[in-house]
């Protein structure tokens, strides 16, 4: 079911999700010592907003769309990440912290390409951004605050993981009728076959986290070395 308010590429609302997101990050970088002194803290604020977030997702689902299948289930890879920064923030597994650091790496390519998103007058425009800011922000907070790290064989569990989800995302998708992965509203390369589509998002996927497991590296590299001065 097509809907009309979604926002263009660079347009204004989409500025200020970008803006807010710089900021927001600028505000976590210059603070990163508090970030470690005041971690529980912090840790139970962004578990609350989290927590919010889904609620205003769902709800807003429910009461503004009747909760249609096709749009509503936790199966687009942001949802997903959002559930994985919860039991993350609560538990601190280290296996699990791998794997939400490689999916968090797709939020930045819907955050910088939206597709089908709303504006921040819309509910689902304000989740869209708290979703983006805490899933693309949380891989860099955790290494700050408790000295979290990534290894080798992250990037391998997180390709593993990722297969299963969009599997499951190929077999629901045709049920409800859904868009999950953005795989029947394509933001690129909409004329290819799902044949074509599905091997190239593989090949693309395993491109960005080797790339990403680059800078999170190097990233972790240079907090650990901030954290021992």
């Amino acid at each position: 079911m097509e809907r009309e308010g979604y926002i263009p590429i660079f347009g204004p609302d989409h500025l200020i999700y970008i803006v807010g997101l710089v900021l927001i990050g600028s505000l976590m970088i210059y603070y990163r010592s508090t970030l470690k002194n005041k971690r529980r803290i912090i840790t139970m604020i962004i578990l609350i907003i989290s927590i919010s977030q889904q609620i205003l997702l769902y709800g807003s689902y429910a009461v503004l769309m009747n909760f249609d299948l096709s749009e509503s289930l936790p199966l687009h890879i942001s949802r997903v990440n959002t559930i994985l920064g919860i039991i993350y923030l609560l538990t601190r597994n280290e296996k699990l912290f791998g794997v939400l650091c490689f999916f968090s790496l797709y939020a930045w390519a819907s955050f910088i390409y939206p597709s089908r998103v709303y504006g921040i007058t819309h509910p689902l425009g304000i989740s869209f951004f708290i979703n983006h800011v805490i899933t693309l922000l949380l891989p860099f907070y955790a290494m700050m605050a408790y000295r979290a790290t990534i290894n080798k064989l992250d990037k391998y569990r997180a390709n593993l993981w990722f297969g299963i989800y969009l599997l499951i995302a190929l077999m629901v998708n045709p049920i409800v009728d859904g868009n999950y992965f953005y795989l029947k509203h394509k933001p690129v390369l909409s004329h290819l076959s799902d044949w074509l589509y599905i091997p190239g998002v593989l090949v693309v996927t395993y491109i960005l986290f080797y790339f990403g497991e680059k800078v999170y590296l190097k990233v972790q590299e240079k907090t650990t070395m901030s954290n021992y001065k």
